[in-house]
């Protein structure tokens, strides 16, 4: 089960080399609500996205984290988020109770987007639905969790400050004045590609774009904040350009220049499916650069001992949660956790697992990132099986 990760595209971002631009069109109005600064920025032109031939593959991997949600949508309004969209924007600074998110879509059908809020929180409990016109105000267990609005223009904008939502009458007036300058880091986004991604932190900040099709080309550039710093970014570079030139799924080029990384990396023919896994791996929370866990432990041990590890799992989950989060989401989790139990002992039992498949589950059933990867020590068949499976519980336990 894959945790929600805005990005971990970033293990491909650090690749690329950004080259000269066409003239940019003006961005559109609804990029004044996005923060101005952010911690990880994505902008994909759905549109073009969609006339790729492998975006029916692709999609289903990059959107796994939010694949409930998207069935959640679909289910209650009969629409399809990612069918009918024209762009997706998503930037976030900060986690926790101290994170900005901001969530723009456009191309939504005006008549079906204006009756969705209503259906969709009276269909997925614990989510609430206040409406105000066409603006709304998420809550969840009770509590807001995010602001809502549908502008003139046809975006559907979503914004949560502070892991909240915004005064009422403050959102009314945001909404409305049309105030709000549009941060200056959506210059870097590359308008030109149907993906790009920017991502900043104390560290460095990357910046990417995927040119979709044959050949399939990733460019973009990392600056450091120092160059002992852009010397560990390099190291890390050459790691992932070496794993997955060893893939055999393309080729690729760096140059560093004092703080600075410039680089490529192009895929074609049959490489394109074995890049796109590798990344899309990532952006699903399944780091592309490492290994599947180490386990060498051998022991005899039955399926249903995953049972407890995947309860003990989703209550780490929870825990980690803000207050305000964990009591609107613990009785989804009540829902999830036998659906889910269910579609891991019953893969393990089809598939046979091995033991030390299963004992990296109920071994690291606390340690959230080790238990996500312990599925990559399954062969690609019995796991694309149980992913499967996962997503049928996922989508099931609504």
């Amino acid at each position: 089960m894959a945790r929600t990760l805005p990005l971990g595209v970033l293990a491909l971002s650090i690749l690329g080399a950004s080259g000269c631009r066409k003239s940019e069109p003006a961005p559109p109005a609804a990029m004044r609500f996005l923060p101005g600064t952010a911690d990880t920025a994505v902008r994909i032109d759905m549109t073009r996205a969609r006339t790729w031939s492998g975006f029916a593959k692709a999609a289903p991997i990059a959107f796994r984290s939010l694949q409930v949600a998207l069935d959640a949508v679909n289910k209650a309004c009969s629409l399809d988020l990612l069918a009918a969209s024209s762009s997706i924007v998503l930037a976030r600074r900060g986690v926790g109770n101290a994170g900005d998110l901001t969530l723009v879509i456009a191309g939504l059908p005006g008549d079906q987007l204006r009756a969705c809020p209503v259906k969709l929180g009276t269909t997925v409990p614990p989510l609430a639905i206040v409406p105000d016109g066409d603006r709304f105000e998420v809550k969840l267990g009770g509590k807001g969790f995010a602001s809502g609005a549908i502008l003139a223009t046809g975006e559907l904008v979503l914004v949560s400050r502070a892991a909240a939502s915004i005064d009422a009458a403050t959102w009314r007036q945001e909404v409305t004045s049309g105030a709000g300058a549009v941060p200056a880091w959506w210059s870097e986004l590359d308008q030109t590609q149907a993906l790009a991604v920017r991502t900043q932190s104390t560290d460095n900040t990357l910046t990417a774009s995927v040119e979709l099709g044959d050949p399939f080309v990733i460019r973009g550039k990392v600056v450091a904040a120092s160059t002992e710093i852009a010397a560990t970014d390099l190291g890390r570079a050459k790691a992932i350009v070496e794993f997955l030139t060893k893939a055999e799924a393309g080729t690729g080029r760096l140059e560093p220049r004092e703080a600075t990384i410039h680089g490529d990396f192009t895929a074609t023919g049959p490489q394109i499916d074995r890049l796109v896994a590798a990344g899309l791996a990532a952006i699903a929370g399944d780091d592309a650069v490492e290994q599947p866990p180490v386990e060498q432990n051998m022991t005899p041990i039955e399926c249903t001992e995953v049972n407890a590890a995947v309860a003990k799992y989703m209550a780490t989950n929870l825990d980690a949660m803000a207050p305000s989060q964990r009591a609107g989401m613990e009785p989804m989790f009540a829902k999830l956790i036998p659906a889910l139990q269910k579609a891991y002992v019953d893969s393990c039992t089809t598939d046979k697992w091995p033991a030390n498949v299963i004992h990296c589950h109920v071994d690291h059933a606390a340690q959230l990132p080790r238990f996500e990867k312990c599925r990559l020590l399954l062969p690609e068949e019995p796991r694309k099986r149980f992913d499967d499976q996962v997503r049928a519980a996922l989508s099931s336990a609504k």
